[in-house]
C-alpha cells in the first residue's frame, strides 16, 4: 500500500528534467501522460486492492477476469516495474530523470516484491499447519 500512495505522490514531481533551467515535466505532463502513468496507476489499483478489503471492510469479487487478486498483484506488480525499467534504457532526449522518476521506480520495483509476496503467502496457505500426522495404527 505505501508504494501506491509514494507513486501517486511522487507522480507529480519532476519525471523529467532539464539540466540547463529548472523547468521540469511530470508523470502527467502531455508528452509522458499515457505511458508514465500506467505504472503510477498499476501501482495504485494494487495499493487500493489490499486497502479496501483490510481497511474498509470491503469485500471484492472472488476472481475478476477469471483472475485471482493474488495474480493480478503480479501482473500489475510485474508490468509496472516492466515499464519503470524501460524508461532506465530509453533515450531522454538531453534530459535528466528528476526525483519524481526515481521515486516512482523504486515504489514500481515495491509493488512488484510485495506482489511476489502476496503470492507466496497465498500458495502457503493451502497447505495445513501443524505437525505432519503420525503413521496410521492397526
Amino acid at each position: 500500500m505505501a508504494a501506491g500512495v509514494v507513486a501517486l505522490i511522487f507522480s507529480f514531481f519532476n519525471f523529467y528534467k532539464n539540466p540547463f533551467t529548472d523547468n521540469g515535466i511530470s508523470a502527467w505532463s502531455s508528452g509522458l501522460f499515457p505511458i508514465a502513468t500506467l505504472m503510477v496507476i498499476f501501482v495504485v489499483i494494487m495499493a487500493i486492492a489490499v486497502a479496501l478489503p483490510r481497511f474498509g471492510n470491503v469485500g471484492l469479487p472472488d476472481l475478476p477476469f477469471g483472475f485471482s487478486w493474488n495474480q493480478l498483484h503480479l501482473i500489475l506488480g510485474f508490468f509496472a516495474a516492466l515499464y519503470a525499467i524501460a524508461f532506465l534504457v530509453v533515450s531522454k532526449g538531453g534530459l535528466d530523470f528528476g526525483i519524481g522518476f526515481w521515486f516512482i521506480f523504486v515504489a514500481c520495483l515495491a509493488a512488484l516484491v510485495g506482489a511476489v509476496l502476496l503470492q507466496r503467502e497465498g500458495s502457503g496457505r493451502s497447505t495445513p499447519s501443524g505437525p505432519p500426522p503420525g503413521p496410521p495404527t492397526a
